[in-house]
């Protein structure tokens, strides 16, 4: 009988023992199991781990919705008290407000009750809102100093109160400081904790979304080998490096199967119930229709996987539309925006305005940090449709067991040094190949390079660190201090990215190709060993050395399945990962080698589509930002030769004429040099933060921007160098 079944309090009275019974719940005295009158204390459910409250909550925990539930009596609320503290009690003896968010929490997959995690960020935000008060007393302390309480006055009106508070004014204005410090530190902290949850959700949403066309089609592969359902699933739950958010779904319907003890059906059902996901909901709804009606499968896998894919490049297709907005924003924002202020702040300095201190701030601070926000934002909408996923190297390491030595042989010891020996070999021959898997570790040598090249023009006198001396000759200083150390320190960088990247391509290409050759030739009868020689043989390039190196490896007595994972595993690219453990898995659970080759290249075809059509897509949008940027670049170029020469030489003549010539204006008051500096400045901020975005654009890839951004710096350098 459940606790919200039995009936509400008894009489107290005395239990055999002569001692006073505790006034509760009947349902809570059932659990008095030792005698101690605690009902709490004796409830195995309170002595469960964080973890275990995640997958089978105590009553007080369950979602709302799915299960009845009561606010506590007033002696379960003394005991949680006493067990939990009055914090979480306050949540916990709340469940018609607050236990709705215990599915919000499964969801974000954070495994605490959601009275805990609601107890912890109230303390959270009560400190935070000390920490504010301590801010808000600095602040006010400089306020006082700087004389900014003295604004107060008698001047609305309010006859003593004004007097009043004019009198005291340091002391309510420090605490009016303080009190907004405490209270923005505390309600920031509390809504930031409080909303975290769901913002984990949306992403793993987006995320789950991403990846389950791919897991249908791997579930399809595997249960075409004649793989039950049950072992799909655990092979799906297993696969998570490759899967990701998906395959943690799946891994809550193993739990459920090996921990609870339920049946596959119920598991999947518990598991729709849950997710995050409309569209996993939708395909465990649909796959448990096809259970219960004891309809087949693997038909059901193989057109939800078409269906799917559908849906993947529609759900691309706008993600592009947005891509293509923010594009448009960008152009609106940093390049019409700041573009239309500098040409208006211009013209007041004309008339004796002082806008130098305003379009420094545009300059230095706005357009730089705009920018980089800009680009957080389009990552931050691109994180959930970036590929994501790999495989595990397989371990090659000899089991003693199985291979018997000694370590005293004289044999064993030489093969121990010729080991050495050809790792230093290899080393000394290709030094640069870490830098080409990894394109990063070449900024170990490219920034010490690009400091070299500053402080070495700065050592010969060619450029000079002062602001004044960056005033007095801005393209000289902005040449050697910034454009050359920054070329010298991205260059290599984007040289083996974008080689790494043509690499990744290349394989991505003429995989599906590849594929579909080997399947063909299984169907006449020729096993995967010899295809992969005559692909070999046919081909050349990047695709035919690692396919050779898949072959080498087979051949070697090594397995198929162990083989297969280490080229997704040498590779590091993700749409190859996936594809190199669908084969593994696949062809370990089926004979029929032809049709799993056949589905694996219908996967790795489907998502080079999705690239080669954001890539279509997007390459009209990088040719605005990049057009863009030149018409910002042309009207900063006729600024400067059309109204700061001209303006100079003026100013050359009064000084010349000792104000012989009349004028409303006096031109030797424009700094000319500043304005000059500035606007060489904003050409290069603005043609390095364009060249990013670009590449953010192109592929989703912010280093993929560095050779637009390069580029665009060229291009102002050089044309600054010939007006």
């Amino acid at each position: 009988m459940s606790r919200d079944d039995e009936p509400a309090d008894r009489t107290a009275g005395d239990d055999p023992d002569g001692e006073p019974e505790l006034d509760f719940d009947e349902a809570t005295a059932d659990l008095d199991v030792d005698g101690t009158g605690d009902p709490v204390a004796s409830d195995p459910s309170f002595d469960r781990s964080v973890g275990e409250l995640d997958t089978n909550p105590p009553p007080e925990y369950v979602i709302e919705g799915l299960s009845g539930q009561r606010d506590p009596t007033a002696s379960e609320r003394e005991q949680y008290r006493r067990r939990f503290g009055r914090l979480r009690t306050f949540f916990r003896s709340r469940p018609g407000e607050y236990a709705s968010y215990q599915r919000v929490l499964n969801q974000a997959r954070i495994g605490r009750s959601y009275d805990e995690y609601l107890a912890d960020a109230a303390t959270y935000a009560g400190l935070a809102g000390l920490l504010g008060a301590v801010v808000g007393v600095g602040l006010a302390v400089a306020f006082a100093r700087a004389g900014l309480f003295g604004a107060v006055r008698d001047t609305v009106g309010l006859g003593g109160v004004a007097v009043f508070l004019s009198n005291y004014r340091v002391l309510f204005g420090s605490l009016v400081v303080v009190l907004l410090g405490a209270v923005s530190f505390a309600l920031g902290t509390w809504l930031l904790a409080r909303y975290y949850p769901r913002a984990q959700v949306v992403t793993r949403t987006q995320k789950i979304d991403t990846t389950l066309p791919h897991v249908i089609v791997y579930m399809y592969a595997l249960s075409h080998g004649g793989a039950s359902l049950s072992s799909v699933v655990r092979s799906v739950a297993e696969a998570e490096s490759t899967y990701g958010e998906t395959a943690k779904e799946f891994d809550a319907i193993v739990r459920d199967l090996d921990v609870f003890g339920n049946d596959l059906t119920t598991a999947i059902e518990n598991a729709r119930n849950v997710t995050p996901s409309d569209n996993l909901e939708q395909f465990l709804d649909d796959l448990l229709s096809v259970l219960e009606s004891g309809g087949q499968v693997t038909p059901f896998l193989e057109d939800e996987a078409r269906g799917y894919l559908e849906e993947a490049m529609d759900a691309q297709e706008d993600f592009l539309e947005t891509l293509s907005i923010l594009s448009e924003v960008f152009i609106v924002s940093f390049v019409a925006a700041p573009l239309f202020l500098v040409v208006i702040l211009v013209v007041i300095s004309l008339v004796g305005g002082q806008t130098l201190t305003q379009l420094s701030a545009l300059v230095y601070l706005v357009m730089p940090i705009g920018m980089a926000a800009f680009l957080v934002l389009v990552d931050t909408l691109s994180e959930p449709f970036t590929q994501q996923g790999s495989v595990p190297a397989p371990e090659r390491v000899l089991d003693a067991a199985d291979v018997a030595f000694d370590p005293d042989d004289e044999r064993f010891a030489a093969y121990r040094r010729t080991r050495r020996y050809d790792r230093l070999r290899s080393l000394a021959s290709a030094p640069l190949r870490p830098v080409r898997s990894n394109p990063t570790y070449v900024l170990a040598l490219s920034v010490p390079a690009a400091l070299g090249v500053g402080a070495f023009a700065v050592a010969a006198g060619l450029a000079d660190l002062s602001v004044a001396a960056m005033t007095a000759r801005p393209f000289e200083n902005t040449l050697w201090l910034v454009v050359v150390p920054l070329v010298v320190a991205t260059t290599p960088l984007s040289y083996y990215y974008e080689r790494r990247t043509r690499i990744e391509s290349s394989l991505a290409r003429r995989l599906p190709d590849t594929l579909n050759i080997l399947s063909s030739a299984n169907k006449m009868g020729i096993g995967l060993t010899e295809g992969l020689g005559l692909v070999v043989r046919s081909t050349s390039g990047v695709v035919a050395n690692e396919l050779r190196k898949v072959r080498n490896d087979i051949v070697w007595n090594h397995s198929t399945s162990d083989a297969l994972l280490g080229f997704g595993a040498r590779t590091r690219v993700p749409q190859l990962a996936r594809t190199s453990r669908l084969l593994a898995e696949g062809l370990e659970s089926t004979g029929d080698l032809s049709r799993v080759l056949a589905i694996a290249a219908e996967d790795s075809r489907a998502r080079y589509k999705l690239e080669r059509a954001r890539t279509r897509e997007m390459s009209s949008y990088i040719a605005i930002v990049v057009i863009g940027y030149l018409v910002y670049l042309v009207v900063v170029l006729m600024l400067d030769a059309n109204y700061l020469t001209p303006i100079a030489e003026a100013a050359e003549q009064q000084a010349e004429y000792g104000g012989g010539i009349e004028s409303p204006l006096t031109f030797t008051d424009v700094p000319v040099d500043t304005y000059r500096t500035l606007f060489f400045h904003s050409a290069v901020i603005q043609g390095f933060g364009s060249g990013l975005l670009a590449g953010k654009l192109a592929d989703n890839r912010l280093l993929t921007g560095l050779k637009f951004g390069l580029a665009l710096v060229i291009v102002a350098t050089v044309a600054f160098a010939f007006i």
